[in-house]
């Protein structure tokens, strides 16, 4: 927490002064020269706000993914695809696998 406070310690007076500097430049030149200087002299700092943004977009998105295929696959363990057991009645259009018990059961005879 402590380098938070060291990054905004620096960071903060930097920026601060960017923008007192473009707000003075517009009240002292509100011509097209004047924004244009801005624009010129300003063009990283859209940028870094755009990383800025962007970063966390795109992880929340990975996230949305990750958790939609943790999903699918979670679904894919427990269900059995119903053509590969077509001589087995179906309970439903997707019947859950065997419990271990059942398949052992299954495996040593025991119905």
């Amino acid at each position: 927490m402590s380098q938070r406070g060291a990054i905004w310690t620096v960071a903060g007076p930097l920026i601060a002064f960017k923008v007192w500097a473009c707000i003075l430049l517009l009240i002292y030149a509100p011509n097209r020269d004047g924004i244009v200087w801005i624009a010129i002299t300003s063009w990283y700092w859209v940028l870094a706000i755009i990383l800025l943004i962007a970063a966390p977009v795109l992880a929340w998105s990975r996230l949305l993914r990750v958790r939609a295929r943790r999903q699918q696959l979670r679904r894919a363990e427990w269900m059995v695809d119903e053509s590969r057991h077509a001589d087995v009645p179906a309970r439903s259009a997707r019947r859950p696998q065997w419990s271990l018990w059942e398949t052992v059961s299954r495996l040593e005879g025991d119905d």
